[in-house]
């Protein structure tokens, strides 16, 4: 099985709103080179630590620790001093990244952001491409902008693996205009690409995003591309080359720590190819390599993504996995896709790739009020009460209120 160097499984909302010190579990990968270094940090730590801190090294190949925020983050400091490289990363996963750095602004992750399906094809397996006709493109994104839209991510070529690759040149021709229109009208555009002569054309019509689905299997090109032009970049896991399905399907034995390790061994290629972290997003490839039943097991564990310490963005609208649920056909699957949304969110992921962007908003905006927002943030203010100030029902001869509006609350 992969093991990643390191697996964090956080607290859920509920927990931590409750009980700033929930306990956090986190999973260290034991090499034989490690368990020396894990030793003596452990040994430092339960002789100098403050904080309760549980270090269990029974199971072979691990080291799992259990204990609050403030706990793990002393522990990761004595890893980090005595030389031991999960101690950076654990670091990193127990801060989440403030914001997405794109090429010309920031998006920031304190709230959720819609990206924005724009299909240039007509064998969408959704059935809501626009074609090649720039002016519905434009039409297209206007609207969907208005409709709370933050990126626009535009394709040109179905991921199905039952429909044909376009000609690279082609491809680039058109997304490169629509992609330029596009910029001209003042919109945030991501390129949905894996071929490096697409994604440069997209660049280099003003593409703020390269979003890739190959998870480098056809090389860095499209990652190279991106930061050449000081762009951001989406890893998408994928277990094999685009538009191609495996002979046989992939057996995991634990999906999600093998999708965070495949995470941290790509990432590694993306800052050898020049990508800085903040510009790079990771996106777990609902669709891409796994069963229904394994997307469905890496959305309940989505939080797990976090252990790279990388913005997460979800791209699971539609998709299949909901057919295995409930047997509807792609076009009629938004209620389930935004269902996933919201849990989604609490999880930690922040960037949601759907097609109906207006369901997408507002599921959003109260998963947001429910699971991120401060203590206060609805609370009562001049104009919270709904109803006339003495309104009673008709029956009773007391006109003024029997009690006051309780603080801390809207009414």
């Amino acid at each position: 099985m992969s093991v990643p160097p390191v697996r964090v499984v956080p607290p859920s909302p509920g927990q931590l709103a409750a009980d700033r010190e929930a306990p956090y579990v986190v999973f260290l990968r034991l090499g034989d080179a490690d368990a020396a270094k894990v030793g003596a940090a452990t040994n430092r730590y339960r002789e100098f630590g403050e904080r309760p801190l549980i270090v269990d090294d029974g199971d072979a190949g691990f080291v799992r620790l259990t204990g609050a925020a403030g706990a793990v983050r002393d522990y990761a400091r004595i890893l980090k001093a005595v030389g031991h490289p999960a101690g950076e990363l654990l670091q990193r996963a127990l801060v989440p990244p403030r914001a997405w750095r794109l090429r010309t602004r920031s998006l920031p992750l304190d709230r959720p952001h819609v990206m924005a399906i724009l299909n240039l094809t007509g064998d969408s397996f959704s059935g809501d491409g626009v074609g090649r006709d720039l002016r519905v493109a434009i039409e297209r994104a206007g609207d969907m902008r208005a409709w709370g839209a933050a990126i626009i991510d535009v394709g040109a070529e179905s991921a199905r693996a039952d429909r044909p690759v376009l000609d690279e040149a082609d491809e680039a021709e058109l997304v490169g205009r629509t992609v330029a229109a596009l910029v001209r009208e003042g919109h945030v555009v991501s390129s949905d690409t894996y071929k490096p002569a697409v994604a440069r054309a997209a660049l280099d019509a003003g593409a703020e995003i390269v979003n890739d689905i190959s998870g480098l299997t056809l090389g860095t090109g499209a990652a190279e591309a991106a930061a050449e032009a000081d762009a951001a970049y989406v890893l998408n896991y994928s277990f094999s080359v685009p538009k191609r399905r495996p002979e046989m399907p992939p057996r995991y034995a634990d999906v999600v720590a093998a999708t965070v390790a495949w995470m941290f061994e790509r990432t590694e290629q993306l800052w050898a190819c020049g990508l800085p972290r903040d510009q790079v997003a990771i996106d777990p490839g609902i669709a891409f390599g796994k069963s229904h039943d394994e997307d469905i097991q890496v959305q309940r564990r989505l939080g797990e993504l976090g252990s790279l310490g990388l913005p997460v963005l979800l791209a699971h609208s539609r998709k299949n996995f909901i057919g295995s649920v409930n047997g509807l056909p792609p076009g009629t699957r938004d209620l389930e896709t935004h269902i996933a949304s919201a849990l989604a969110y609490a999880q930690g992921a922040r960037i949601f790739r759907v097609h109906d962007v207006v369901g997408a908003r507002r599921a959003l905006e109260l998963a947001a009020a429910l699971t991120t927002a401060p203590a206060g943030t609805f609370a009562p203010d001049g104009e919270s009460w709904p109803w006339r100030a003495g309104a009673a029902a008709s029956h009773m001869t007391v006109a003024a209120p029997d009690k006051p509006a309780p603080g801390g609350q809207r009414w």
